[in-house]
């Protein structure tokens, strides 16, 4: 009877060891996503509504980058709260810059090519939001460093965006309006690509004036492919204009429209080399 009882105890303690001892569940795949879109913000028009920039003597006189926000088929950008989750994201820039500063010169590249225009926010703030609320999405091909390597590279293929917009007679003007098409076939000459580009723009008053331009890249970040038509922006009513930055004597800007640059505190970080 003992002996019995003795083989019953083991035979319960393998199957509750096995059960202890089995694999959680796999995480969700990572959903798909076909492009990455480099969206480039235009501070003039930002600096109007919503959020405080900095001053205007603050503010380089470019374009200013929005982010690297990967896409489906359709153009739609991936909601990383929804989808990506379970992906690699930061509770404070310091640890995003543990990553940044693994390759040299990265974190120099990104303060010149992706400052913030933000009053009171860091730059390393930034880029924290931007890699958890898209960047993520991007890890089942692309690390958190070579991220914003590509974001940097992308961004001085473009340094003198608005020189070649200019040599297509497009140029920032207080008055002057501009077909939304004119504007597209002049930043497909600057990049030397036939392929549909995003333009998108904030109304105000009677005026619609250019916000955002979105450039498609395929999901390496590496070459120009054509933005998906489905997505065409549809906020540009009619001609648009392209306004100029005011003199730094001009003062501070006003409040700027939502750029997404919400703090966010997540701590989800497995390691990415």
């Amino acid at each position: 009877m003992r002996k019995f009882v003795l083989i019953i105890f083991l035979i319960v303690s393998c199957v509750s060891l096995q059960v202890d001892s089995a694999p959680p569940p796999p995480p969700a795949a990572f959903p798909s996503y076909d492009i990455i879109q480099l969206v480039i913000s235009w501070p003039p028009t930002y600096c109007q509504t919503g959020n405080t920039c900095k001053d205007w003597g603050q503010i380089k006189k470019r374009f200013s980058l929005h982010g690297l926000w990967p896409a489906d088929a359709t153009g739609k950008s991936i909601d990383a709260k929804a989808y990506c989750s379970q992906g690699p994201t930061f509770s404070t820039p310091e640890q995003l810059n543990a990553w940044i500063n693994t390759k040299a010169n990265l974190f120099t590249d990104l303060l010149n090519y992706w400052p913030s225009i933000i009053k009171n926010s860091k730059d390393e703030s930034v880029w924290t939001q931007q890699w958890n609320e898209h960047g993520v999405c991007s890890s089942s091909h692309i690390c958190t460093n070579t991220y914003f390597e590509k974001a940097v590279d992308q961004s001085k293929k473009l340094d003198n965006l608005l020189e070649m917009l200019k040599k297509s007679g497009i140029e920032p003007h207080a008055t002057k309006l501009y077909p939304v098409a004119k504007i597209k076939s002049a930043v497909q000459a600057a990049t030397g690509k036939t392929n549909n580009v995003y333009i998108s723009c904030s109304n105000i008053g009677q005026d619609s004036m250019l916000r955002e331009i979105s450039i498609c890249l395929d999901k390496m970040a590496v070459n120009y492919v054509p933005c998906p038509v489905a997505q065409e922006p549809k906020s540009c009513k009619g001609p648009i204009k392209f306004p100029p930055f005011p003199t730094a004597e001009q003062g501070q800007p006003g409040p700027i429209e939502d750029l997404g640059f919400t703090e966010l505190a997540v701590d989800n970080i497995p390691m990415l080399l």
